[in-house]
This record gives structure tokens, C-alpha cells and sequence, in this order.
């Protein structure tokens, strides 16, 4: 009788053992397929008020990267662009609210493009196309003091460089991805931002739209905004550094500017990086 008890009694522990232990080994597999990242697209398509060049913009851009993905392209979410007559706040607020909504999912890295940026066709930036590639070719290496990281950008002036101008990598990757630390570039047409500083860049934005933004010789500025100039400026209060992946993810396809309503060429941002010599990264044509 006792042993038919004992007997029981430890079936009945290792029911309840399988019991508790069923919902952590279920929730495990969820935490390991939560994603780690979001993608996030500013568009001014379907706005009725937009110049009507922008119509098709969206869906150019998904063909685009469905093309260079070889159609497993990853997910994005559309930020509906916002239109204001002042220069840069059109796309100051943009990010505003983009960033906000992805505050809202509470992502480990936020990823935003504007729907001209295109992947580069090397394999670097086809890492991009799998959530998998992203999360152990790049976001494992990202910078703990990263405040944002470019995709893209052009003119770069890189915070640690040799006398002659070859710039000092900072990378934590061990992978053919790096990190360059940059003092300065220009196009915020493809970034990351860590859930560590979405915060703060959100605090930034809020701040330029306002109460203006100030330049590296600390003018104030408000008739205009200009989104990675105050980044570069505020980064030096906030313990934070600013870095750009190497090689470069995107490149910017030419066509018509929203911020300085005209068309103006491709940028690379591979075509030099001496923005005292006149070199903004343009190549003319597709």
C-alpha cells in the first residue's frame, strides 16, 4: 500500500512539474520567434495633397527590394509622410510619429527608410532580406553606444581617421559588417535606432519641432529643420556616439525631392568623403 502510494505520488509530481514547466518551454519558443527588429517605410503616397510625383513611390519601393531579395522581402510597416511648407518639418514630424508607432511595438532595433532608399547588389546588403542574417550578421554587432546608426548617407566625415583620411573602423561584428564612428554626413534616408536610445532621439525630434535645432556652431535655428545635423549636434551631450555600417546597406535613387521640391541625382554616398572639396556623393542617373 505504501509503495503503491509512493508510486503515485511521484507521478503526480511529475505531472505538476510537466505542468509548470509546459508554459515556460512554450513561451521560450515564442520569445525565440519574437522579432527582434521592425522596418519601417516614410511614403508620402496616397496623399491626396502630395505632389503627384510621389504617387507610386511606395509601391516602387517594395517592387524594388522584392527584386534585390529575390521576392523574400521582409516585412514593412508604411509611416504615412506628413507635408509641411517649412523645410525639413515634413519629414521631421514623419519620424516623429514613425518612431512613436514603433516605440509602440517595442522592437530591440527600429529600422526607417525614406521610399527612395535601395539595397545596394552586394551581399552585405542582401542580409537585409532575412530576419535571421539581420540579427546575426548585423544587429548582434551594433554599438552599445550607438545613439543611431546610418544605412546610408553621403559626405562622411569619420570621427577616428588616420592623416591620410582612411578612417579607423570601430566594429564589434566579426563579420564582413563594420561600424565606422562619423562626425558628420548628410541623408536620413536610411537609419537604425536601438531601443536603448529611441528615447532620446525621440526627445531630439520632439525638441527641433518645438523649439528649433542648433548647428555645430551652436546657432539656433527655426525657419528650417534639419534632421541628422541636430543628431550630430545633440549626440555630444547624451554620452552617445553616431556610426555608419561599412559597407553601406542603401543607396538613395534620384527623382523628385520632397524637402527641396525639385529632382535631384542618385546618391551612393560611396563617391567620396571630402565634403570641403565639393563631393556630396551624387551620381547622376539610376
Amino acid at each position: 500500500s505504501s509503495s503503491r502510494i509512493t508510486l503515485s505520488g511521484r507521478k503526480l509530481v511529475a505531472l505538476l512539474a510537466l505542468l509548470v514547466s509546459s508554459p515556460l518551454i512554450l513561451y521560450s519558443r515564442l520569445e525565440k520567434k519574437k522579432l527582434v527588429d521592425g522596418i519601417f517605410v516614410i511614403s508620402l503616397q496616397g496623399s491626396t495633397s502630395a505632389d503627384k510625383r510621389n504617387e507610386g513611390r511606395l509601391d516602387a519601393f517594395k517592387e524594388k527590394w522584392h527584386h534585390s531579395c529575390g521576392g523574400a522581402a521582409p516585412q514593412i510597416h508604411h509611416c504615412p509622410g506628413v507635408i509641411d511648407a517649412r523645410r525639413g518639418y515634413g519629414l521631421t514630424i514623419s519620424l516623429l510619429q514613425c518612431l512613436e508607432r514603433a516605440k509602440q511595438m517595442d522592437l530591440e532595433v527600429n529600422v526607417i527608410f525614406e521610399d527612395d532608399a535601395r539595397l545596394f547588389e552586394r551581399p552585405e546588403s542582401l542580409y537585409f532580406c532575412d530576419a535571421e542574417k539581420r540579427r546575426n550578421m548585423l544587429w548582434s554587432g551594433l554599438p552599445e553606444d550607438s545613439f543611431i546608426t546610418f544605412l546610408g548617407g553621403h559626405s562622411w566625415k569619420y570621427q577616428n581617421a588616420d592623416e591620410d583620411g582612411t578612417d579607423v573602423t570601430n566594429s564589434n561584428a566579426a563579420n564582413s559588417i563594420q561600424f565606422r564612428e562619423t562626425s558628420f554626413s548628410y541623408g536620413a534616408y536610411g537609419f537604425a535606432v536601438s531601443r536603448q536610445s529611441l528615447d532620446l532621439l525621440l526627445d531630439t525630434i520632439r525638441g527641433d519641432i518645438a523649439n528649433g535645432w542648433r548647428d555645430e556652431d551652436g546657432i539656433l535655428h527655426k525657419e528650417f529643420l534639419s534632421p541628422e545635423k541636430s543628431w550630430y549636434h545633440a549626440v555630444h551631450n547624451l554620452g552617445k556616439k553616431m556610426y555608419a555600417v561599412h559597407p553601406l546597406i542603401v543607396w538613395h535613387e534620384g527623382g523628385f525631392s520632397n524637402t527641396w521640391k525639385k529632382d535631384r541625382g542618385s546618391i551612393t554616398g560611396e563617391e567620396g568623403n571630402d565634403i570641403g572639396g565639393g563631393i556630396r556623393g551624387v551620381a547622376q542617373g539610376g
